[in-house]
């Protein structure tokens, strides 16, 4: 085994079975107390490795995953044979072996991507919180709802949410990860404030042509204690008119109302507002930081407002951290805001307990 600072060992899959273990006789041997003694093994079937659990204590996890009976291995799969990790690759063959398919050993050495992959794991294993955001109406305060913000659960990473997201989606994992932040969403509510009677989830791009999603927002709805829930999607992946209104159509049977979130970040969908409003739009904060000094924000805004209200969808400025801000923002008609300044995410017990 490598000492901190060393290369990666690597090893090659010569026998089959290659059995993985803390045992003497193990073809790799891990000097590990939660390592079983026979922990795994990789056999050879018809030119591709499979690897199966050998019932050991601590468990073997594939990508994450725990291991069930016989899993096919593809190149770049990450192992957890216990607390210790390795990687499935591909080497090109040197003159001491003919056999180019390596399993490498990354106690110490890990790319950030390999990090990346195991702390995303590890989240999906349920480290997750949820903090809420309240959405006021800007003239006097009141409290309409809560947007429920995902933020994970582990002290030795960095990632925000936004980069979290973007591994999730390079894994496939995006979906799930939607989900999990949800449920745990679910399970809080009735921790809020008896305040604002709806509350705001984010539906990820990659769950729009999930079969899954309308159930589980019917199951919102029905655990949710009388709370509204409304569904918001990026204006980025807004889809066709026919679409959108097929969507918007599917929600209002399921008392579900529509948001299309982080409007005029982008190329923002005028023609699918136009054809099929939603209930709510957020104003992406890119548009509302410092509007107060910007001229050319503040016409695109009020121009955007005119469309809405003739749409009759409620604007919500997302973002607002100065009183400048928020005074700007009432003045060219945003009816609705959230930001720092109205309140800090919080989680559901905190904002019950200093609720004011």
């Amino acid at each position: 085994m490598p000492d901190v600072g060393e290369d990666p060992v690597v090893i090659s899959l010569r026998r089959s079975p290659f059995r993985i273990g803390r045992g003497s006789d193990a073809d790799l041997v891990l000097g590990s107390p939660r390592v079983s003694k026979m922990h795994a093994e990789i056999k050879k079937d018809e030119g591709a490795h499979f690897i199966r659990d050998l019932d050991s204590r601590n468990g073997t996890f594939v990508n994450g995953e725990p291991l069930v009976g016989t899993r096919r291995l593809a190149i770049g799969d990450i192992l957890h044979i216990a607390h210790r990790e390795l990687r499935y690759v591909m080497a090109v063959a040197s003159e001491r072996s003919l056999d180019s398919t390596w399993a490498a050993e990354e106690r110490t050495y890990e790319s950030q991507n390999l990090r990346g992959t195991r702390d995303l794991y590890r989240i999906l294993q349920g480290k997750v919180r949820i903090v809420f955001q309240s959405i006021v109406t800007l003239s006097d305060g009141e409290v309409i709802g809560f947007e429920a913000l995902g933020r994970h659960m582990l002290p030795d990473i960095d990632y925000d949410v936004t980069s979290l997201f973007r591994l999730a989606d390079d894994l496939g994992k995006a979906v799930e990860l939607a989900q999990l932040m949800r449920e745990v969403t679910i399970a809080e509510v009735p921790n809020l404030p008896d305040v604002g009677e709806r509350i705001f989830l984010n539906v990820h791009p990659a769950e729009m042509h999930s079969p899954k999603l309308l159930e589980e927002l019917s199951g919102a709805v029905a655990r949710c204690g009388g709370r509204r829930i409304v569904a918001e999607i990026h204006e980025s992946v807004i889809a066709s008119p026919d679409q959108m209104r097929k969507l918007r159509s599917q929600l209002y049977e399921r008392d579900i109302e529509l948001a299309y979130d982080d409007f005029g970040a982008g190329s923002s969908r005028l023609m699918e507002l136009a054809e099929v409003p939603p209930d709510f739009v957020k104003l992406d904060m890119s548009l509302i930081r410092g509007i107060d000094s910007s001229p050319r924000r503040q016409e695109l805004v009020a121009a955007l407002v005119k469309v809405m209200r003739d749409a009759d969808v409620k604007v919500i400025a997302e973002g607002i951290e100065t009183q400048a801000e928020h005074d700007t923002c009432m003045q060219l008609g945003c009816g609705l805001g959230q930001g720092f300044l109205i309140r800090h995410p919080a989680s559901a017990r905190d904002l019950r307990d200093t609720w004011q």
